[in-house]
């Protein structure tokens, strides 16, 4: 049994990038929403950081999808 290293590291760099990602976008959302409704009740708009928090959760939500395009064979 021959253990291809190098496909092993991109494997690991890949998932560890990807990781990142995720947690970067969905807690960068959660925050902006936040900021969102703290304006609200402050009395000024919040409609842009409410809609950069929802546009950075659906591509939180695009990046769980495209992982399981590329996990299950059926979809290609």
């Amino acid at each position: 049994m021959h253990v291809q290293w190098g496909a092993l590291a991109s494997v690991a760099v890949v998932s560890i990038i990807g990781s990142v990602l995720f947690v970067f976008l969905l807690s960068f959302g959660i925050r902006m929403i936040s900021v969102a409704t703290l304006r609200t009740n402050q009395g000024s708009s919040g409609t842009a950081a409410l809609s950069v928090g929802y546009a950075l959760i659906g591509l939180a939500g695009l990046l769980v999808l495209f992982g399981l395009y590329l996990i299950v064979p059926q979809f290609h």
